[in-house]
C-alpha cells in the first residue's frame, strides 16, 4: 500500500500524464482537419490507428500504479503524436517544420543544435512537393527532437528551481547557525566558534552557487545529472577558502585594521569568555568576512602571492 505522500505524488503524475496524452490527441486531430489539396488525400487508416493507440494509452494511464509507468506512457503518447507528421498537408510541411525550429530556438537551445536541425532537415522540408514521403519523414524526426528538448527543458527548469530553493534554505539556516555560534562560542562545545566561521563560509558558497545557476547552458546529455556534484564541489571549495582566508587574516598576514582593530582582534574578542566585548558590529564582521571568502575563493589570490610569492615568476607585465 502506498502512503499518503506517495498517493498524492502518483495522482499528480497521473493528472499530468492524462493531460499530455489528451494534448497529443488534440494535435493529431487538428493536423487531420487541416485543408489540403484534392490530390493530397488523408491517410485515414493511419489516423484511426493513432487515435486508437492513444485511447489505449490513456486507459493504461488511468490504471497505472506507479510514476515510472506513467512516464513510459507519456513517452509512448509522444511517439504516437509524432506520427501526425504523416498527416500534415503537403503545402504546410515546410511551414510546420520552420515554425517548430523557431519555437525551439526561442527556448535558448545551443545554436549548434538549431543550425544542425536546419541543415539536416531543412532541405527535406522544402522539397515537400517533389518528395512528400521524405518531407513528412523529416517532419516526424523534427517532432521527435522537439519533444525530446521540451522534456529536457522542463526537467532542467524543475531541477534548477529545486537547487535554488535548497540553496536559499541552506543559506538562511547557515547564517542563523553562525550568528548563534558567535554569540555562544563556549556554551555548547569549544569548537562551536570555529563552526560559526565554517557556517558563514558555507553560506557564502551557497550564495555564490545560487547567483551563478546557469540559464539553460547545459547540453542534452548527462551533465544535468552531474550538476549536483558540481554544486557540492563548488561549496566545498568555498568552504575551504573561507577557513584558509580567515586563518590567514587571523595570522595577521595582511595588516588590515578598521577603527584600530584588526580581524584577529575581533576573533579574540568574540572567542573569549565572557563574550561581553563581542558587540553586534564585531559579530557582523565575523559573519561577513568568511562569507566573502566563501562567495569567491579567488579572493585568496592576494594572500597566496604574499605567502608563496608570484607563481608566474619573471613573466613580464604587459
Amino acid at each position: 500500500m502506498l502512503d499518503w505522500h506517495s498517493r498524492k505524488k502518483l495522482e499528480a503524475r497521473r493528472t499530468e500524464a492524462l493531460s499530455d496524452i489528451s494534448g497529443e490527441q488534440v494535435s493529431v486531430e487538428l493536423m487531420a482537419q487541416r485543408p489540403r489539396r484534392a490530390e493530397d488525400t488523408l491517410d485515414g487508416t493511419l489516423f484511426t490507428k493513432i487515435l486508437q493507440r492513444l485511447m489505449e494509452i490513456k486507459e493504461s494511464a488511468k490504471q497505472a500504479t506507479n510514476c515510472d509507468d506513467l512516464g513510459d506512457l507519456i513517452d509512448d503518447a509522444e511517439k504516437q503524436g509524432q506520427l501526425r507528421a504523416y498527416l500534415c498537408p503537403i503545402g504546410e510541411i515546410s511551414d510546420e517544420g520552420s515554425l517548430t525550429i523557431d519555437v525551439m530556438e526561442e527556448w535558448n537551445l545551443p545554436q549548434t543544435v538549431i543550425s544542425k536541425l536546419r541543415d539536416l532537415l531543412g532541405k527535406k522540408l522544402k522539397d515537400a512537393d517533389k518528395d512528400p514521403g521524405a518531407a513528412r519523414s523529416g517532419l516526424r524526426a523534427l517532432f521527435e527532437e522537439y519533444d525530446s528538448w521540451a522534456s529536457y527543458t522542463n526537467d532542467y527548469e524543475e531541477t534548477m528551481q529545486r537547487y535554488a530553493r535548497r540553496l536559499f534554505s541552506a543559506t538562511i539556516a547557515l547564517i542563523l547557525l553562525a550568528i548563534l555560534a558567535f554569540h555562544f562560542p563556549l556554551t555548547f562545545f569549544p569548537l562551536t566558534f570555529l563552526g560559526g566561521l565554517l557556517s558563514a563560509g558555507a553560506a557564502g558558497s551557497c550564495i555564490s552557487v545560487l547567483a551563478k545557476l546557469p540559464v539553460f547552458d547545459v547540453s542534452l546529455s548527462g551533465e544535468l545529472d552531474a550538476y549536483g556534484r558540481r554544486i557540492l564541489s563548488r561549496i566545498g571549495a568555498g568552504f575551504a577558502a573561507s577557513l584558509i582566508g580567515c586563518a590567514l587574516l587571523g595570522w595577521g598576514l595582511l595588516p588590515i585594521s578598521i577603527q584600530n582593530q584588526s580581524f584577529a582582534d575581533v576573533l579574540n574578542a568574540c572567542a573569549a569568555s565572557p563574550t561581553t566585548s563581542c558587540t553586534g558590529l564585531k559579530t557582523l564582521i565575523l559573519l561577513g568576512v568568511p562569507m566573502l571568502f566563501g562567495f569567491s575563493e579567488r579572493a585568496l589570490t592576494s594572500f597566496e602571492q604574499r605567502v608563496f610569492g608570484n607563481s608566474k615568476g619573471g613573466r613580464a607585465k604587459r
